[in-house]
Formats: structure tokens, C-alpha cells, sequence
């Protein structure tokens, strides 16, 4: 028994889920898995029948119906975040997104508007797929827990993109694209089983529980509530950095993929619609999966590892130095191997390191807050970044300003990417010794818990400032922190 414990190690190391976590990692694992792939077949024949039928042309005009979509659903979920339990919200949006999906694919045939709401709806229901689990994982789980599992459910999304590929491939011969929807739809009715099967397995969010005797009633109430929430949300100073970078994010990241959708609607034109539609879904589809599986390998072997060396702060870094690097290098030879790299920055650097990475800074922020802010920043600063993005594409469409301006541009936003991601390192740095000595238990743990990997960021005056105010336990974390950072003789010369 020892050989096969010792050559399961390693596969423990990258799987380090506690024995009384599995069954609830488990249930959520494979309940993201399922929605992703579900939504990630409608998406693909959503694209593919407006970008055949509609044209690619009128990309950019969805680039600002769908953000102002997701204003909209931001807003609408800010409002009654903390008036419905998390669990039951995620319940009601499955079930609205498998109704909705049907009601779509019966109306295809009518095409016309049709085509547009369908490409709003698949691409507002993967956002809000992301927005609504981390809302309600995120707050299940302290510091400790996040850096160790949330790389795991990032991988949950990539397995359900690998295998939403698959599937979407097999079945592009089988019912062709126009009945994706129709199959995305089956896919959310699997979810609402497994909730119906296993919903007392499914725990309430920790904050939730304590704050659910402060609903807010009544329409004024309520507006007011939410005013109040975004206020809370801008005068955060480590929620705004990390906005500002949210937004750099969406904005190149949407520009990076209008340009990949030109030459892969310019490569898949064959004699027929429906074969031109079939094609554009299955390269479509290939070129996701490839990439979700490298994203995979990565967030597997590698991510959890690098966040536990280098600590969250670096690894936030990656994102925006490979953007810097891809679009530089495609305004010196616009190529189909550059296109793909920028395409790379959103299909492996992202769901492998950069949301992860996002997700845990969350932790750090006031858990009266945290749902809020979560839901701000990703349903509605995002949509603010893809809605310049839409807007920068018209107005170089209308004045005729050809992609190496476009890509320069790019450049320039991604090194001030980079910059705001200096920022967001130092602010995380400040909260994280600020949150040490706070008089909120859950705060100072997942501060001190996060200590170790971002010793580097917080301040050494900060921390040892703290020296002596703490409970022990903090202290002990503070003095660790300060021996890692300076040699040995130098930190016991000040600690004296």
C-alpha cells in the first residue's frame, strides 16, 4: 500500500481537496462543468448563425447591445443580491436561461431579430454563469480554501469549454447549428436535476446568513440600498484599482477577438450557407477546445503552484504583460500566428491564471461588501470595457483606420494595463496589512492566510507597525513574512 500511496502524492499535491470538502467541491465542480458546456454549445451556434446569416459586419453593433445587456442584468442583480438567498437565485437563472433557450430555438425560423437576441442571450448567459457561481462559491470559502480550490473550478470551466467543443463539433453533422440552442437548453434542464437531486448539499454563503434579517423593502428602500452598495463599492480604494484593470481587461480582450473573428469567418466561406455555418461552428469550436485544453494543463500542473510561489499579486502580472507582448508583436507582422496569440490571452491566460487570480483578491474585501462588488465589477465595469471596445471598432470602421492603428492603440492600453496592475499589487498589499489587525474575525484570518505568498507586497513598515498589536497568532504570520523577505540577521538587527 505505501508504493501506491506514495505515486498518488503527487496527484494529491495538485488536487488538494480536504476530505470534508469533496462532497461540496464535488457538487460544484460538476454543476459549473455542466453549465459551461450547456452554454458553450448555444454560444457556438449562436455565433455561427449571425455571423453567416447576419454578417460579420455587425459584430461591433453587438459589441454594444450586449454590454448594455449586461448593464442592465449588473444592475438588476446589485439590487437583489442581498434580498435573495444565492443558492435559490442560481436555481431561478437556470431555469430562466433553459425556458428562454427553448423560446429562442422555437423562433429561429423566423430569423430577422431573432439572430441578434439569440447572440445577446448565449453571450450574457456565460457571463452571468461566471458572475453568479463566484458570487455564491466565493463567499463559501475563506482565503485558505480560495488559493487551494478556486484554480480547481476555474478548471471546471475549461473542462466544460473542452467538452462543450466536443459536443458542439459531433453535433454540427448530426442537427447542424441552427438547433444548438435547443440542445443548450437539455444541458440546463440537467443542471436544475442535479440542484433538485442534491440541494441540501448545497450550503448558504456565510454573510448571507448573517445579514438576511437587513432585507431591504419596498421600491425607494430598495434604490436606496443599491445606491448605497455602489458607494460602498467606488470609496473602496483596492475595488477601484482592481476595476480599472477589470475594465483594460474586457475592453482589449474584446478587440483582440473581432480581429479573430474576421479571418475565421474569411477562412470558413464555402459553397453553401449551411455549410459555411457548419464549418464556422466546428473551427470555432476546435480552436476553443484546443486552447481550454492547454489552459487545462496549465491550471492544473502549474497554477495553483505559482500562486502559492509567487503569491496573487504577480500572478496577476501575466495577463496583461501577455497582451503587451501579443499585441506588439502583431503590429510589427499582423499574421495569422499572431492573431492566435492575441486569441490566447483570452482562451489560456485567463481561465488558467488571470480569473482565479481575480477572484482571490475578493477575499480581502469586507464580506458586507464582497457580493456587491463582485457583481459590479464583473457584470457591469465589464460591460463597460466591451461597450469602448464596440465603440472604438465603429468609429475606426466609419473613418476607415486600418488594424496596424487599431493595433497600436492596443499596445499603448496594454501597457497601461500593466501599470494599473502595479496598482492593484501595491493596494492589495495595503488591505492585506490593514485587514490584519481588523476587529472582523473573517478578514484578519483570510489576511493572515494570504500573507505568505504576498509577503512581498505588503509593506515591511506596515508589518512591522503590527508587531506587538495583534493576537498572537497574527504576530507569529507578521514575523514569518518579515524573515522571509530580509535575511535573517537584518530582520532580527530591527526586530531588536
Amino acid at each position: 500500500m505505501a508504493p501506491i500511496g506514495g505515486a498518488l502524492a503527487p496527484l494529491r499535491r495538485l488536487l488538494d481537496v480536504r476530505r470534508e470538502e469533496r462532497g461540496l467541491f464535488l457538487l460544484l465542480y460538476v454543476l459549473l462543468t455542466l453549465m459551461v458546456l450547456a452554454d458553450w454549445v448555444g454560444k457556438v451556434g449562436a455565433d455561427s448563425l449571425f455571423v453567416k446569416r447576419f454578417g460579420v459586419q455587425y459584430i461591433p453593433a453587438m459589441y454594444i447591445v450586449t454590454p448594455l445587456a449586461m448593464l442592465a442584468t449588473s444592475a438588476l442583480l446589485f439590487a437583489v443580491i442581498d434580498r435573495i438567498r444565492r443558492r435559490t437565485l442560481l436555481f431561478y437563472y437556470i431555469a430562466a436561461v433553459m425556458v428562454a433557450s427553448v423560446a429562442i430555438q422555437l423562433a429561429l425560423p423566423l430569423g430577422g431579430p431573432v439572430l441578434p437576441i439569440a447572440y445577446v442571450f448565449a453571450h450574457g448567459v456565460k457571463e452571468t454563469i461566471y458572475l453568479l457561481f463566484w458570487v455564491y462559491a466565493g463567499n463559501l470559502y475563506d482565503s485558505e480554501q480560495s488559493r487551494r480550490l478556486f484554480p480547481l473550478f476555474a478548471g471546471a470551466i475549461l473542462v466544460g469549454k473542452i467538452l462543450g467543443g466536443i459536443v458542439a463539433t459531433g453535433l454540427a453533422d448530426l442537427i447542424h447549428a441552427e438547433n444548438f440552442i435547443g440542445a443548450q437548453a437539455i444541458g440546463f434542464l440537467a443542471c436544475l436535476v442535479l440542484i433538485a437531486l442534491y440541494r441540501d448539499h448545497l450550503p448558504e454563503a456565510r454573510e448571507h446568513r448573517e445579514l438576511s434579517g437587513h432585507r431591504p423593502a419596498g421600491l425607494r428602500t430598495s434604490l436606496q440600498s443599491s445606491i448605497d452598495g455602489y458607494r460602498a463599492v467606488a470609496s473602496d480604494p483596492l475595488l477601484r484599482v482592481l476595476g480599472v484593470g477589470i475594465f483594460f481587461w474586457y475592453l482589449l480582450m474584446q478587440m483582440g477577438n473581432y480581429l479573430y473573428l474576421l479571418g475565421l469567418d474569411a477562412s470558413s466561406t464555402l459553397t453553401t450557407a449551411q455549410r459555411s455555418e457548419d464549418a464556422f461552428s466546428q473551427v470555432y469550436a476546435s480552436v476553443y477546445t484546443s486552447g481550454s485544453l492547454v489552459a487545462l494543463a496549465i491550471q492544473t500542473l502549474l497554477t495553483t503552484a505559482l500562486v502559492r510561489r509567487f503569491g496573487v499579486a504577480m500572478a496577476l502580472f501575466i495577463f496583461p504583460l501577455w497582451y503587451l507582448l501579443s499585441f506588439g508583436s502583431a503590429l510589427i507582422s499582423f499574421n495569422f500566428v499572431t492573431a492566435v496569440l492575441i486569441q490566447l490571452g483570452e482562451r489560456v491566460v485567463v481561465p488558467a491564471i488571470h480569473r482565479p487570480a481575480t477572484e482571490m483578491v475578493y477575499g480581502q474585501v469586507s464580506p458586507q461588501v464582497r457580493p456587491r462588488a463582485r457583481t459590479f465589477l464583473s457584470g457591469g465595469i465589464n460591460a463597460l470595457g466591451n461597450l469602448s471596445a464596440a465603440a472604438v471598432l465603429l468609429a475606426s470602421a466609419a473613418s476607415g483606420i486600418g488594424a496596424a492603428t487599431i493595433l497600436g492603440l492596443a499596445s499603448i492600453l496594454s501597457l497601461l494595463f500593466v501599470l494599473n496592475t502595479w496598482s492593484v499589487r501595491h493596494s492589495l498589499g495595503r488591505r492585506i496589512a490593514e485587514n490584519l489587525a481588523s476587529t472582523e474575525g473573517e478578514l484578519r484570518r483570510n489576511a493572515l492566510q494570504m500573507l505568505p505568498g504576498e509577503g512581498a507586497a505588503v509593506p515591511a513598515e506596515a508589518l512591522r507597525a503590527l508587531l506587538g498589536k495583534p493576537p498572537q497568532d497574527v504576530e507569529a504570520g507578521i514575523r514569518l513574512a518579515l524573515s522571509r523577505r530580509h535575511r535573517s540577521v537584518v530582520v532580527a538587527a530591527n526586530l531588536d
